[in-house]
C-alpha cells in the first residue's frame, strides 16, 4: 500500500497520530437506543447470541461503527467479538496480499518505438480502520491508480 500511504494519509502505517474517536460524546439518544437494545438482547437471550456474536478469521479484521462513529479506533480480531444489533455495524477487512493484473497497453517511447507493457499489482492493507474510513473501495481505487500510472 505504498502508493496510498504517501498520498494524504497522516501518520505512519499503524495509524499513530490519528484519534479516530470523536470527542463530542454520544448524547441522550444513544443511551436510550443502547438501553432498548440491551433489553431486547436480554429478553431474547438464547436467540440473540446468533446476532450479537461475530467471528473474524486470522487474516481479517472488523472495523466497528457505533451509530456511525468508529468504535475505539482499532479494528477487532482475530477471534470472537460482541456487537449490539441496533446500534453497531461492522465491516470486515481482508489483510492478505491482493493481486490484480493491469491490462496490456501500448506505449510510445522517446525514440518513437512502440512497446507493449503489462503489469501486475500487489497490495496489502496495513491499517484496516483507515482503509474503511478514508477510502470507499480500496481495491477499485488501487486498480484505477495503477491503471492510470501505467498508461
Amino acid at each position: 500500500m505504498s502508493g496510498v500511504e504517501k498520498r494524504g494519509w497522516e501518520g505512519d502505517a499503524e495509524g499513530q497520530g490519528h484519534d479516530m474517536r470523536n470527542d463530542g460524546g454520544m448524547g441522550p439518544c444513544f443511551y436510550i437506543l443502547a438501553a432498548v437494545s440491551f433489553l431486547l438482547i436480554v429478553i431474547t437471550f438464547p436467540f440473540s447470541l446468533f446476532v450479537c456474536i461475530k467471528i473474524v478469521r486470522e487474516y481479517e479484521r472488523a472495523v466497528i461503527f457505533r451509530l456511525g462513529r468508529v468504535l475505539s479506533g482499532r479494528a477487532k480480531g482475530p477471534g470472537i467479538f460482541f456487537i449490539i444489533p441496533c446500534t453497531d455495524q461492522y465491516r470486515k477487512v481482508d489483510l492478505r496480499t491482493m493481486i490484480f493484473d493491469i491490462p496490456p497497453q501500448e506505449i510510445l517511447t522517446k525514440d518513437s518505438v512502440s512497446a507493449r507493457v503489462d503489469a501486475v499489482v500487489y497490495y496489502r492493507i496495513q491499517n484496516p480502520t483507515l482503509s474503511v474510513t478514508k477510502v470507499e473501495n480500496v481495491s477499485l481505487s488501487t486498480f484505477l491508480l495503477a491503471d492510470r500510472k501505467s498508461g
